[in-house]
C-alpha cells in the first residue's frame, strides 16, 4: 500500500512540474502538512528531486 501511495504522489508531481517545466516555478503541496504529513513530505521530496534533475540537465547544457 505504501508503494502505490508514493508511487502515485510522485507521478503526481513530475506531471505537475512538466506543466510549466520551469525550476523557478512556485511549489504548492495539493497535501496538507497538519491532515497528511507524510503525502505532503512524499510530494514536497519528489519535487525537490525532480527540480534537482532538471537543474542537472541546465548544468550540463554546453551553451551555457
Amino acid at each position: 500500500m505504501f508503494t502505490e501511495t508514493a508511487d502515485k504522489i510522485f507521478q503526481e508531481v513530475i506531471d505537475k512540474y512538466h506543466i510549466i517545466n520551469n525550476p523557478y516555478q512556485t511549489f504548492f503541496s495539493p497535501y496538507d502538512k497538519d491532515d497528511s504529513l507524510l503525502e505532503h513530505l512524499l510530494y514536497r521530496k519528489c519535487w525537490i528531486d525532480t527540480v534537482q534533475w532538471h537543474y542537472e540537465d541546465i548544468i550540463r547544457d554546453p551553451d551555457i
